[in-house]
Formats: C-alpha cells, sequence, structure tokens
C-alpha cells in the first residue's frame, strides 16, 4: 500500500473555456485512468489540497473509485480553515460536499498567512509516497511542489493539461 498526494493548476492557469471544455473533459478523464491505476497497483491513501482545478478534480475522482473500492481513503489538506472565503456559492457547495466525504481533514493554519499555501503544499508531500502533478512547467505553487518532492526523492508523475503536450 502506498499514499500519493495531488498537485496542479487553478482552472485560471488551465485555459480551458469552463469545466465543459472538451479539453478539460479530457484532463479530468486522464486524471481519473491515472488515480485508477494507482489503486490497482496498490494505492489506496490520497491527499487532496482542495484548491480550485486539479485538487478537487482528483479528489472527486477518488470518491467516485471508493464507491467501488469503499476501503480507499481521501485525506483534505487544507491551508486554513478559511480557505474557500472567496469562493463563489457552487464553488464553495462542491468544496464543502467534498470535505464532508473525506476520512480526515488537516488543516495546517489555524488562520490565512503568506506562506500557508507553501505550507499545505510541503504537506502533502511529506504525507506522500508519490506526486502525480498536472504540471507544464509555469511558475508557481505547482512548480515549487514539484521541485520539493523532488527534493524529498518522491517519485512523481507528471501529466500535462493538454493530451497533445504529452
Amino acid at each position: 500500500m502506498y499514499k500519493v498526494s495531488f498537485t496542479g493548476y487553478r482552472p485560471s492557469k488551465l485555459g480551458f473555456r469552463g469545466e465543459n471544455d472538451p479539453l478539460c473533459l479530457d484532463l479530468k478523464q486522464r486524471l481519473r485512468s491515472n488515480i485508477e491505476s494507482l489503486i490497482y497497483s496498490g494505492a489506496l491513501q490520497f491527499y487532496s489540497g482542495m484548491a480550485l482545478g486539479v485538487d478537487i478534480w482528483c479528489a472527486q475522482a477518488v470518491l467516485e473509485l471508493k464507491r467501488l473500492r469503499p476501503e480507499i481513503t481521501l485525506t483534505a489538506v487544507i491551508p486554513c480553515p478559511e480557505q474557500d472565503e472567496k469562493w463563489g456559492a457552487a464553488d464553495k457547495a462542491l468544496y464543502r460536499s467534498i470535505l464532508g466525504q473525506c476520512s480526515d481533514v488537516i488543516c495546517v493554519s489555524r488562520t490565512y498567512t503568506r506562506d500557508c499555501m507553501f505550507e499545505r503544499n510541503r504537506r502533502l508531500v511529506d504525507l506522500c509516497d508519490l506526486l502525480l502533478a498536472v504540471y507544464d512547467g509555469k511558475s508557481g505553487g505547482t512548480q515549487y511542489t514539484v521541485e520539493y518532492a523532488h527534493k524529498k526523492q518522491r517519485k512523481v508523475i507528471v501529466i500535462p493539461p493538454k493530451a497533445n503536450d504529452e
């Protein structure tokens, strides 16, 4: 059994025209397929930072697959209690629904701080054996997390945001 964490871009960095964009639907399918393969190879514990975009989509895929494999666990690793404070109503509702289905919730900071997002990303890496990353070289939190995973000698699987970039 091994543990998997997720990292990737928020929707604004992906350049999709909404979640029904064929490229977004393709990415979600590739994420689900990769997660399914990881489960078949022994992954049973999953960790999501619960940011909009890739983190949420991976959490949704894990919860779908948990219906078939109830022994799977999903832990939310959130930066602070108010992570969803500035989100729209639909995103907040989805976030809270997923949190309610998690096996555990780890909150790395009691309040928002300048560093709580990076603390969350480091915790995600520290908890896992393998990092599944939607990444194409753009600078930011995802790059930081992938680099930290390499430094910590974690296995990293990189999924390009667009299939034709593979």
